[in-house]
């Protein structure tokens, strides 16, 4: 199999959430390409008889996260930060209060990331994901209605890390995000958690992976 390279651009939207992974291909395109619209989602096989639980499932967005899960995400990202911070100790950060860090130093941090064997990926334009391929075939088993399970790193040009983990149950596909940084005693923390259901995705031919987040919709929201 032809051997492709994928870059990574993250896009956030007032109501919606978009992920673009692309394939840059280098033989034939995929024989995927599929756009798919899950049905609705049954909250009575995770919920039980709770009404607001039911429907808190049911809007999709803001859902309970298990505290193992929760457990899981934070001691990953308190690990995989730690890994890197010789990487970022010994950057050039500048004077400033808000730290950037150049595209190389976020590179090298991306390369020791990488190490972990999952998919990592930077916001700097036309880069390259590490170990593309685990996210390739994650997503072609999502297509074949095959349950499972993706983590994900996004390297922040300040030294954060963002975490996700896509979910897939054989009907719908979720995403456990976690954004994680460093304090002013160069320690690491969770700065926010949140899961939410996938509304819509379409993973095309050569490779782009876009989603659609559930989000609160009109009355709850507004211009």
């Amino acid at each position: 199999m032809v051997s492709k390279k994928i870059s990574i651009l993250f896009r956030m939207a007032l109501i919606s959430g978009v992920l673009l992974c692309a394939c840059q291909n280098e033989g034939e395109g995929k024989k995927t390409g599929l756009h798919v619209e899950f049905t609705e989602f049954d909250p009575g096989k995770e919920t039980g008889s709770d009404r607001e639980e039911a429907e808190q499932w049911e809007r999709g967005y803001r859902l309970p996260i298990e505290k193992q899960e929760q457990k899981e995400a934070e001691a990953d990202c308190d690990y995989v930060m730690k890994s890197f911070f010789p990487i970022y100790e010994q950057a050039e950060k500048g004077k400033a209060s808000n730290v950037v860090l150049s595209d190389d130093t976020v590179f090298k941090i991306q390369k020791k990331v990488g190490e972990t064997g999952y998919p990592v990926y930077t916001m700097i334009r036309y880069s390259d994901m590490e170990n593309e391929k685990k996210m390739e075939h994650f997503l072609e088993a999502c297509l074949d209605r095959k349950e499972g399970s993706m983590v994900t790193y996004e390297i922040h040009s300040d030294g954060g890390i963002g975490r996700k983990k896509y979910i897939f149950d054989g009907a719908d596909l979720y995403v456990l995000s976690v954004n994680a940084g460093w304090n002013v005693e160069n320690e690491p923390g969770i700065s926010d958690i949140s899961y939410t259901r996938i509304k819509e995705w379409h993973y095309s031919e050569k490779g782009w992976f876009s989603y659609e987040l559930c989000v609160p919709e009109y009355p709850e929201v507004t211009e």
